[in-house]
């Protein structure tokens, strides 16, 4: 335990160093592959399952070890109706249709489709949407006051489970559909946990999973401080979870922004409940009951936080590592609520478009070895909700030069006076990033790619443009 966490900082600063100096591709066989997709999908299942009976039971307060519900495999079936699943299948199946084609209207067009329940940030989104709002002002705090609740979050790990060892394809994929219903904490909250899966496909250890995670985040972002406060205090604190939940409370409960949460108990905030969340990862020793539970004591939105928790596991072990009577029995043949897709399905899905992720990175997964570039782990730009909501910078975005496959792309961003500078971002639209107001990119297959621009000024004000690139 006390190995975990003071090992961890070491980590960090040695992640970037592993991709330069070690080996060009991991390399995973069909079975693993698909052993680690189904580990991620049941332990997701598992832990909202688990935790269902007390979501919200317990507000600022941790739940007494005797209020846990006994655990019986037959609770499984009940997954099926949790929205933790089954807001993932539309995302999902948009990518297994449209692949390298797919634009951030055609997860718009899919989400504002849906007709099951909703709430909070995904609701306010789907309702944006809905109302003729474009994909990048439907999760914006000026739309949507719920900007920085959990949902992203509780949503996204099929981002990274399509996207093994691959973490600027999690990331990627995070960004361009999180802002339909999120923006800011809210997104880094789903591109936090994509980031995780991502790793733990080619993990040593957890650490290096928790690890991935952070290095993602800005850190000058109040979700990367908030997490970075649990990291240091469970050092300080290294037999004590519930020590680290009271100075969480103490320091960051207070600054929910929901309306339903703001100045009362209630609190839905993505950085809160992800705190929760690495509290469970760091204080669970790897074992999956332990940490879910630990995860889920902690209160608030606490099936989400379980079940964010139980998927990072599964998928790190595999289904095979995860306790039999966590994953049987389960009808892969059952539908999640509101689709028509079975779990057999969704596995077989995150596996082709996991192939397809892989292909355009460069990688081999026709085989039964697949072969996965090493990447560099990118970080995302600053983007939060500020209260004085100042004007976004001012950005143009167009194509320098292109010769066949290759591209130059270049970005003038001008922030509001006493804002710059401005951090550039570019989606590639085939899973792919990168970061600079001149970039160079080459693109591997032929086809039409949607090129998202973010330009991020020094306090977090974000503003997006998007560009067609027509590859021969």
């Amino acid at each position: 335990m006390q190995g975990l966490r003071s090992h961890l900082l070491t980590v960090l600063l040695c992640l970037p160093a592993a991709c330069a100096d070690g080996p060009r591709y991991h390399e995973l066989s069909r079975e693993v592959l698909r052993d680690r997709i189904a580990g991620a999908w049941v332990g997701q299942m598992a832990g909202v399952s688990w935790a269902a009976l007390l979501e919200f039971w317990y507000l600022g307060a941790i739940i007494p070890d005797d209020k846990v519900i006994a655990w019986t495999p037959a609770l499984l079936d009940t997954a099926f109706l949790q929205d933790d699943l089954y807001v993932e299948i539309p995302f999902l199946r948009v990518l297994a249709e449209r692949g390298t084609a797919a634009r951030v209207e055609d997860f718009a067009v899919a989400f504002a489709a849906t007709e099951y329940a909703l709430w909070h940030a995904n609701l306010a989104g789907r309702d944006n949407l809905r109302a003729g709002l474009g994909p990048f002002e439907a999760g914006h705090y000026r739309h949507n006051r719920h900007a920085d609740d959990i949902d992203w979050q509780i949503e996204t790990d099929f981002a990274g489970i399509v996207s093994p060892g691959l973490p600027r394809a999690a990331l990627d994929i995070a960004w361009r559909a999180g802002h339909l219903m999120n923006h800011g904490d809210g997104v880094y909250g789903g591109a936090w946990v994509a980031a995780m899966h991502a790793r733990a496909f080619v993990a040593r250890d957890l650490d290096e999973v928790i690890a991935a995670g952070l290095e993602a985040i800005p850190a000058e972002s109040r979700f990367r401080q908030t997490l970075d406060d649990v990291v240091r205090w469970s050092r300080e604190n290294p037999g004590d979870w519930t020590r680290v939940w009271q100075l969480l409370e103490d320091k960051w409960a207070g600054t929910d922004r929901c309306p339903d949460g703001a100045g009362k108990p209630f609190n839905i905030d993505a950085k809160l409940n992800a705190a929760y969340v690495l509290i469970g990862l760091l204080y669970g020793g790897g074992d999956l009951e332990r940490s879910m539970r630990i995860a889920m004591r902690c209160g608030q939105d606490c099936d989400c936080n379980a079940s964010t928790v139980g998927s990072i596991l599964g998928n790190l072990v595999g289904l095979s590592g995860i306790p039999e009577p966590f994953r049987s029995p389960i009808d892969e043949n059952a539908t999640f609520s509101h689709t028509e897709v079975t779990l057999a399905q969704a596995l077989q899905m995150s596996e082709q478009v996991a192939a397809s992720v892989v292909r355009a990175a460069g990688g081999e997964s026709d085989g039964e070895l697949w072969r996965i570039p090493v990447q560099e782990r990118p970080r995302l730009v600053l983007e939060q909700w500020l209260d004085e909501d100042p004007p976004p910078p001012g950005l143009t975005i167009g194509l320098e030069r292109q010769q066949g496959r290759r591209v130059t792309l270049r970005a003038v961003a001008e922030p509001a006076p006493g804002h710059g500078p401005a951090e550039i971002q570019w989606n590639f639209g085939d899973f792919d990033m990168g970061f600079g107001e001149r970039v160079e990119h080459a693109f591997r297959e032929p086809g039409a790619y949607q090129v998202v621009c973010t330009a991020a000024d020094a306090r977090g004000t974000s503003a997006f443009r998007t560009l067609d690139v027509i590859v021969p």
